[in-house]
């Protein structure tokens, strides 16, 4: 997704021959995805828009604090009664969303140039997961390449986002089924009512730990 006001209109569409996310996963449908980006965007872009340089904010501070509204956003999205298909894990500086049950991994950053180390926790996590499911019920997904999902979002260099992009990512870094919601919000409908807890401001209950500075 495109941020309000980008000139790009064409961008989001750049991977035309690639599937969409819930051609691949059917529960990651469209208007949840694009309700993730919104929240992506509205909080950073708010953050950065209310900065003070001449008082000494910087990128970094205002990073931190922009993720940190992020997760608070997501965990009382995650809380809300219309919004069952919304799961979040906060463990130390480790941050993931869930999709009624598939993860989706959020970082700042180049959907072209994805960070491996998040790819690696991911990787590390199913392991385990794995590992449990074996030794219960034997290994159905044995000698499969696992892939993962990931929401890449791009800043400009004034810190307020540029685009948010969905893809697939397995351990040696390959990439596939990216996909950028419309930057009209045309996909939202009933997956939207539960953006007006955003703007809450008291510590949640779920959230305990620091963000993870970007």
């Amino acid at each position: 997704m495109l941020a309000a006001g980008a000139s790009d209109q064409k961008a989001w569409n750049q991977w035309p021959q690639e599937h969409k996310p819930w051609e691949v996963e059917p529960v990651l449908k469209g208007p949840r995805l694009s309700l993730l980006a919104q929240v992506a965007i509205e909080t950073r872009n708010r953050v950065f828009a209310e900065a003070s340089r001449e008082e000494g904010d910087t990128n970094w501070g205002l990073g931190c604090r922009a993720h940190e509204r992020f997760c608070y956003a997501l965990c009382k999205l995650a809380e809300g009664s219309e919004s069952p298909w919304l799961r979040v894990r906060r463990e130390g500086l480790s941050f993931t969303t869930f999709v009624e049950g598939v993860p989706v991994r959020v970082y700042r950053g180049s959907a072209l140039r994805p960070p491996l180390r998040h790819v690696r926790s991911m990787a590390l996590e199913k392991r385990v997961a794995d590992d449990r499911q074996l030794a219960l019920f034997g290994d159905p997904d044995a000698g499969r390449t696992p892939w993962f999902w990931m929401m890449a979002v791009e800043t400009f260099d004034d810190g307020q986002v540029r685009r948010v992009v969905f893809f697939q990512i397995d351990e040696t870094g390959t990439t596939r089924n990216h996909w950028e919601p419309p930057a009209d919000g045309g996909l939202f409908g009933e997956e939207s009512k539960p953006r007006a807890p955003r703007r809450a401001a008291a510590p949640t209950a779920v959230d305990r730990t620091l963000p993870l500075p970007v």
